[in-house]
């Protein structure tokens, strides 16, 4: 983990000065080393604080390569170094030394631009080409790592630290993008991470960003597209494939200087990766993190003690897995998360909402882990159930089969009865609009979005300038998919996962910890998206494929259980949410922000439509 910086200005025009102010912004996680680069001319100047989670970044730093006239700074953790080591042709006794950076400058060197495209793993990086005079720099597939820029003029400034853009005064950052606080308060369809700040924009994922004398040129670099590479393989060979791909995913996130930590639930995700991982680590121990981590109790057992029932056997498997456990004191715990956020704030220059691992991460600092494997994004694609399968079928007029899907999925609890899954797979795809209508007379999540939008505590001014109605509307109505490969697509690109990677990103390294997601593996993710519809949900069985590759490495019960058999935390979250909108409308009474953008009695009307939608 490494917070990295990049200014370009004028000639003589104090870069070293700006690089440290720069660097200032990352002081609260106290990084182990501070490094820098300036050119001849002192017209740009590159920097990098570190953090040592890995042997490989025991000795990585701006690096500069005189002889290609190269100077890279880098976040990244490169996990097919082999490969490219052996395509670039690097003498081994060589290839110890080459640090993730150097790789990546070497990858430049032999492809130019198009070296993103040959590298796996989170990244993001800035190289500076001499020759060309011209930044290069880019983001990886998913955007698990994250970076910031803004140009002014001939100048640029570009950090995955957010604040440096304020402690190098290159900002100002009493400025506030109107449009970015409304679509805030609004907060109802899924937006990507943004700055509040309207002179500093993201690089987003799968992109890279040129910057030369004619300006500033966004590119994407990578699309995921349904490959046919496999379409001779039978359903075991595809299995196994799959099996292969997964453990490689997870054993390449596993290389770390200080103990491995994992978020450990019920579910497939967690499970399967902790799976893997815990055999790779023996005799080491790996420290797991479930939900609050509250110690069992008389008090709380009635709350956690099914839900814990699961976890234990899972940890029971694996000998050197060991479980964090506190016992909780639910207002000391607010109180210093509360604290924690205003820490963020601090840290990242500005007021934003974010929501992320304040308490895990809290709980891993504690245990000396610096790195933290999660299973969140499996079900956006590796272990999607697979149920927009019954509307292929219906397009196929593959009526036998479509009906044999449904039983298999009525037998699991999944679902009706299957004549009538078949009448309303039917009329989703002949008449969409009546399903549509249909659809938002009952219970969905469709309604509760359309009616939240409708009892919204903003000003309609404000939803009418912004065009907010409108962008509910068309997320609503897109929101069903027809195909499963589209399900994919919609929930890996378009309802906020990068969203929630770039806040788990920024939390995390308050705590000197970097999150890592297998599950967000770019070789895993292209193969599981090709995988066939019908082998996703075999025979009714929803994520068939992953279920199957976990034999053995964790309980039957997880392996094959239904969805609707996990047992959650018995929390009464609608008093939870009921409270903290209380306490809200009392922190917002008469604040100049309610005045403009709305008033007091929309604002409780709009908690009491929430308290009342909890019930749908």
């Amino acid at each position: 983990m490494s917070s990295i910086h990049a200014y370009m200005g004028q000639k003589n025009s104090a870069i070293n000065d700006t690089l440290r102010s720069m660097l200032k912004a990352s002081d609260y996680w106290q990084p182990y080393k501070k490094t820098s680069w300036i050119s001849n001319l002192h017209t740009l100047g590159l920097a990098k604080a570190q953090l040592y989670n890995t042997l490989n970044s025991l000795k990585d730093g701006v690096h500069h390569d005189a002889e290609n006239c190269l100077s890279i700074t880098a976040n990244a953790r490169i996990d097919n170094r082999s490969e490219l080591l052996i395509q670039l042709e690097i003498n081994p006794d060589e290839a110890s030394i080459q640090t993730d950076s150097q790789l990546i400058l070497q990858t430049y060197v032999k492809w130019g631009k198009e070296c993103v495209k040959q590298l796996r793993g989170d990244f993001v990086f800035i190289i500076w080409d001499e020759a060309q005079q011209k930044l290069f720099c880019a983001r990886d597939h998913f955007g698990v790592k994250v970076l910031f820029y803004s140009q002014n003029k001939q100048k640029i400034m570009l950090s995955n630290e957010h604040n440096a853009f304020f402690t190098s005064d290159y900002c100002d950052p009493s400025k506030v993008d109107e449009k970015w606080l409304v679509e805030n308060l609004w907060n109802i369809s899924p937006l990507d991470f943004d700055s509040p700040n309207p002179d500093i924009h993201i690089l987003p994922p799968a992109h890279t960003l040129e910057f030369d004398a004619n300006g500033i040129k966004l590119t994407r670099f990578w699309h995921l597209e349904r490959k046919n590479s496999w379409q001779n393989l039978d359903d075991e060979a595809l299995i196994a494939e799959l099996k292969t791909r997964f453990n490689k995913a997870v054993v390449a996130r596993l290389d770390s200087q200080s103990p491995l930590g994992a978020e450990l639930s019920e579910g497939l995700d967690s499970n399967g990766i902790v799976g893997v991982a815990a055999p790779h680590l023996r005799p080491n121990v790996m420290h797991t993190f479930s939900y609050k981590c509250e110690a069992l109790s008389e008090k709380n057992q009635h709350i956690w003690g099914d839900t814990y029932k699961d976890i234990e056997d899972m940890l029971a498997m694996h000998e050197n897995l060991q479980a964090t456990w506190q016992v909780s004191d639910q207002k000391q715990q607010e109180k210093q998360t509360e604290f924690d956020y205003q820490v963020f704030y601090q840290n990242f220059g500005a007021v934003i909402p974010i929501q992320g691992p304040f308490l895990t991460a809290q709980l891993a600092q504690k245990k000396g882990v610096q790195a933290l494997l999660s299973g969140w994004g499996g079900d956006h694609c590796v272990t999607c159930p697979g149920d927009e399968y019954a509307n292929e079928l219906f397009r196929h007029g593959r009526g036998i089969m479509l009906y044999r899907l449904l039983k298999g999925k009525y037998e699991r609890g999944r679902g009706p009865h299957p004549v009538r899954s078949m009448v309303t797979t039917a009329l989703s795809q002949l008449a969409p609009k009546l399903n549509f209508f249909l659809k938002t007379r009952r219970p969905c999540l469709e309604k509760a979005m359309q009616q939240r939008g409708q009892t919204h505590f903003l000003h309609e001014k404000w939803q009418k300038h912004f065009k907010l109605d409108q962008n509910l509307e068309r997320f609503i109505r897109q929101y069903q998919r027809s195909s499963v490969q589209q399900y994919e697509l919609r929930e890996l690109f378009e309802i906020g996962l990068t969203n929630r990677l770039t806040h788990t990103e920024l939390i995390a390294r308050q705590y000197r910890i970097e999150y890592r997601f297998p599950m967000l593996d770019v070789d895993l993710v292209e193969f599981a998206h090709s995988l066939p519809s019908a082998l996703k949900i075999h025979n009714g069985i929803e994520r068939y494929p992953f279920r199957r590759l976990l034999e053995g490495i964790t309980t039957p019960r997880i392996q094959w259980r239904r969805k609707s058999d996990v047992s959650y935390p018995n929390i009464d979250r609608g008093a939870q949410i009921l409270s903290q909108n209380i306490a809200l409308l009392v922190k917002l009474k008469d604040n100049p922000l309610t005045l403009k953008y709305s008033s007091d009695e929309k604002i409780k009307k709009h908690i009491e439509t929430n308290r009342r939608g909890l019930k749908i």
